[in-house]
């Protein structure tokens, strides 16, 4: 479903989302019926049901029925949807805009970037897609909280996915991955955002072919800086 984005969506659509967003649908499962939505847009409780039933179809919400009404909650893809108009719209607005600087700290993981990445079917996608297979191993970075509305414009920006797969022991998301720089190193880099992640959303995974931690001599708590250029979608100019 992370192939989605908003071109493909009717206005209609992502108005519903900013709506539902609005109304933290997006940390939690909200209760609304359709007479707040036709009321809201305008429109008849019928278009209103038929645009719930079509995020619904498309994975973008989940909508249920409830006794007073319906219950609805976004999912990761139409948090993403909103994350890709968010960058749209900064482009828009800031056309001579073509990088932005974040800056953030190093600190130590829990080990599941290393049993992520060094899976056999990411490995190959990896490899396919980035051009280079990864150290067996992500950089953590904590986003400074001067920088996270940029880190937001990254989540939002065209990403090179690494598909899920499924294994004997359990199922594996997509991966979005960035294409980024980090000041000092010469090697490629990417920033990588699981879809189910265990850390926040100030953290910033790096994944690169060499160990960015030793080629850097970083410690826990060294600041990095990230540069990460703005590209709109492939075709779209």
């Amino acid at each position: 479903m992370i192939n989605l984005d908003i071109f493909n969506l009717s206005s209609r659509e992502i108005a519903l989302l900013i709506f539902l967003a609005q109304n933290r649908a997006a940390e939690k499962e909200i209760e609304i019926t359709t007479t707040q939505l036709a009321n809201f847009f305008n429109i008849s409780q019928q278009t209103a049901s038929r645009c719930l039933l079509k995020l619904d179809e498309m994975k973008v919400v989940t909508w249920k029925s409830s006794p007073k009404g319906s219950l609805v909650k976004l999912k990761p893809a139409g948090i993403h949807i909103l994350d890709q108009l968010r960058f749209e719209l900064e482009k828009a607005l800031h056309p001579d805009l073509t990088s932005i600087t974040l800056k953030g700290t190093v600190f130590a993981g829990r080990g599941e970037g290393k049993y992520y990445v060094s899976q056999p079917a990411y490995m190959k996608s990896f490899r396919s897609q980035l051009g280079y297979e990864p150290f067996h191993g992500t950089l953590n970075i904590r986003i400074s909280a001067h920088y996270i509305d940029y880190l937001d414009l990254i989540r939002g920006s065209w990403p090179i996915i690494i598909k899920g797969f499924e294994s004997e022991e359990r199922p594996f998301d997509d991966v979005l991955c960035y294409p980024l720089k980090v000041v000092g190193l010469d090697a490629k880099v990417a920033g990588i955002f699981p879809r189910r992640s265990h850390y926040g959303a100030n953290v910033l995974e790096l994944i690169s072919k060499v160990n960015i931690r030793e080629e850097l001599n970083l410690e826990n708590d060294d600041e990095v800086v990230i540069e990460f250029p703005l590209k709109q979608k492939e075709g779209s100019d």
